[in-house]
């Protein structure tokens, strides 16, 4: 029995769709592996130096995200609502205008102060029938206790001024007072303060005259001056305070001398005036450093 033999075209036939099928499997797969494989070159470490085989072939794989609520080992993110603070020594931002993290730097407190202040005074009552509104000038000086309370000294020089004497008389007189005068201090208004203290301490007077009627000279007036104080301040400076002070004076008499222009000198120390109530009104400036 002879045995059949494929002629070449009938073979070529035969195979070509297996062979067709073959080609576009491996073109495929081909295809595949261009797309997820990554490019060829140098490879860098986490440093930034180039090592060899880092990242390792097809990591991270294409489209790959963390999925969501992701959290590294060892961290847990805060419950929903949670937010921090506040703690201890530190302020939120916002809370302090200019400032982040912490709170304004408090205003050292003022330990010396000088006031000094010029105005008017009036005498009241019987002392002040012929006695008109005179200059007045003086001050204090003293030290701040804490942010409220001061100890000062105050010395006070009053001009007097005579009107209505009769004839050709004249009349000259100079006051000085000067005592303790405590205050104590309340903050009204950013950068205002109201003032209030009593004052004690002693006065002396030098007075000279002339009258056709009465004896012709010089004398003094000693005695205890009791009083109050009353200042408001406005902060103009960052040592410069400007205000105005309000005063009064229960001036009682000690002790009366008297030296005729051509006599010797006479002192007293009962038969003497009644005491003298003096109010003022002053401007001032503090100096507070």
């Amino acid at each position: 029995m002879t045995s059949r033999r494929l002629r070449p075209r009938a073979w070529l036939r035969a195979f070509a769709p297996l062979a067709l099928a073959s080609l576009l499997v491996a073109t495929g797969a081909a295809s595949a592996h261009a797309q997820t494989a990554p490019a060829e070159g140098p490879a860098s470490a986490p440093n930034g130096a180039a090592q060899p085989g880092y990242p390792p072939p097809g990591y991270p794989p294409p489209g790959y995200y963390p999925p969501p609520g992701y959290a590294p080992p060892g961290y847990y993110p805060p419950p929903p609502g949670y937010a921090p603070g506040p703690y201890p020594g530190y302020a939120q931002p916002g809370a302090y205008p200019g400032v982040y993290g912490r709170p304004p730097a408090r205003p050292a407190t003022r330990f010396f102060q000088l006031i000094p202040y010029i105005g008017i005074h009036s005498f009241q009552g019987n002392g002040g029938a012929i006695l008109g509104p005179g200059a007045r000038a003086g001050g204090l000086v003293g030290f701040r206790i804490g942010d409220h309370f001061s100890i000062n000294g105050e010395v006070t020089i009053d001009i007097v001024n005579a009107k209505s004497l009769p004839g050709e008389d004249t009349y000259s007189e100079e006051d000085l007072s000067f005592g303790l005068s405590p205050l104590v201090a309340f903050p009204v208004a950013s950068g205002v303060e109201i003032a209030l203290g009593p004052k004690f301490g002693g006065w002396v007077a030098d007075y000279s005259q002339t009258s056709l009627t009465r004896a012709n000279g010089g004398g003094s007036y000693s005695g205890y001056d009791l009083g109050a104080n009353g200042a408001t301040f406005v902060q103009v400076g960052r040592k410069i305070w400007l205000g105005g002070l309000i005063s009064f004076d229960l001036r009682t008499y000690g002790s009366s001398c008297f030296t005729p222009f051509a006599g010797h000198e006479r002192c007293a120390t009962t038969d003497l005036p009644t005491s003298d109530k003096v109010f003022a009104l002053a401007a001032l400036l503090m100096f507070s450093p």
